[in-house]
């Protein structure tokens, strides 16, 4: 959305001051000499950040002898508004960093710090902690301290890597059909895809007259569940589709060369799986999901998350016949129960400018701490890029980052089907 320009009316007024800066005029009239005075720069402030593992975190914590504080932690600190460069500080073996000189604004915190070969050792049996990260905003007021809670990254099995669905504007419309969900196994044995659902949850991005957040509340702060109207599964006895430690599954909502379509768009012909739907182009090479949610998408693809603010669920094959099911609105939605939820990424909305505030949240806190807002808000220029997880190095292999918040787990990048960034 452009943002209409006033300079030239500005410069036709005869203003006796603006808001960012002081104008006294050497004449009584207009036209007359300026001199014009900056005011002074924000003034600065002294903060401490303690940075503690999480709760849930405890033993990790306790095995490596910081439960006071982590110690080592990257930590950077960037302006909301850009005005200024980002700082960059390490903490002190208790944890803690001091800033003598920090301008009092809005910031975004970014902290993380992985584990070494011989802390891992140190664990417990069955403790995959890697490190530990999180990303969050912060006010800087007045001189003092705070306290920044960062959980584990943990290793996990079947995590999202990409999600790619911006859709492309072309001269006529929207298309939508040219995207991409990518999967990865982050463990250190093979897993299987076979009966592997895929999801889109219950999504509201604002707070609407007609459609409050309080309205749907028990859908969406659901700590036992995440509700899901579109939903499909990966087919498969079994033992049919293995991933292998290190590889990725890449998963198109059409299976087919999208080039000719749409300017910048990929060849995603030779992806692992394609949703399924009854009007997309098949592709017979590639097996298709099956379509087995309440609902599907009227224009017959299958699975795309064409919403502002999306809810992407991973979850373990399960018979959906004997799920709770509610139908708020009219729409029925199946309630994929807790036990049975692998992954899940919550995209915040990509709408600049909205009149109404964001519902607080998509998911509930058991399966994401935050969402991300690594989505741009130019539908033209995000059609070539996507939200994808961190990676990491840990030992000889590279993994990817999960503290189970979106926000610090998931950035914005070019698509790459098939491979990690």
């Amino acid at each position: 959305m452009g943002i209409s320009t006033v300079r030239g009316q500005f410069m036709q007024r005869c203003l006796p001051k603006i808001t960012v800066a002081l104008v006294l005029a050497s004449g009584a009239a207009c036209g007359g000499g300026t001199d014009v005075i900056s005011p002074p720069p924000p003034p600065t402030t002294g903060l401490t950040l303690a940075f503690l593992p999480d709760a849930e975190d405890a033993s990790t914590a306790a095995a490596l002898g910081w439960q006071a504080g982590i110690p080592g932690l990257a930590v950077t600190l960037t302006p909301r508004d850009s005005s200024r460069a980002a700082r960059a500080f390490v903490t002190s073996t208790d944890g803690k960093v001091a800033v003598s000189d920090l301008v009092a604004g809005d910031y975004v915190l970014e902290a993380s710090r992985l584990l070494s070969d011989a802390e891992r050792r140190q664990l417990g049996s069955g403790d995959d902690a890697n490190g530990f990260a999180t990303r969050l905003s912060i006010r800087v007021a007045t001189s003092g301290a705070q306290q920044v809670t960062v959980p584990a990254s943990r290793k996990r099995s079947l995590v999202i890597s990409e999600w790619a669905f911006n859709g492309g504007v072309t001269a006529v419309a929207v298309y939508n059909f040219g995207g991409f969900l990518e999967l990865f196994n982050n463990a250190d044995t093979t897993v299987y895809m076979d009966g592997v659902i895929i999801a889109e949850g219950m999504n509201l991005p604002y707070d609407y007259p007609n459609f409050p957040c309080s309205r749907y509340h028990g859908f969406t702060d659901d700590p036992g569940g995440i509700w899901a109207r579109f939903i499909q599964q990966v087919p498969g006895s079994g033992h049919e589709y293995p991933v292998l430690p290190g590889r990725t599954v890449t998963i198109a909502t059409d299976a087919i060369d999208h080039r000719p379509f749409l300017s910048g768009a990929l060849d995603l012909s030779g992806a692992d799986f394609e949703f399924s739907g009854t009007a997309d182009v098949d592709n017979p090479a590639v097996p298709n999901l099956l379509d087995v949610g309440p609902s599907s998408h009227s224009d017959g693809h299958g699975l795309y998350w064409p919403g502002i603010a999306e809810v992407v669920i991973v979850a373990s094959p399960m018979d959906l016949a004997p799920l709770v099911r509610a139908s708020p609105d009219g729409a029925t939605f199946l309630r994929l129960p807790r036990d049975k939820v692998v992954d899940v990424l919550w995209l915040r909305p990509n709408f600049a400018g909205s009149e109404y505030a964001e519902c607080p949240r998509l998911v509930g806190e058991p399966f994401d701490r935050a969402g991300t807002d690594a989505r741009g808000t130019d539908d033209v220029v995000e059609a070539t890029f996507s939200v994808s997880r961190r990676s990491i190095q840990v030992g000889t292999r590279t993994v990817l980052q999960h503290t189970r918040s979106s926000n610090a787990d998931f950035q914005r990048t070019r698509r790459t089907p098939g491979a990690l960034h």
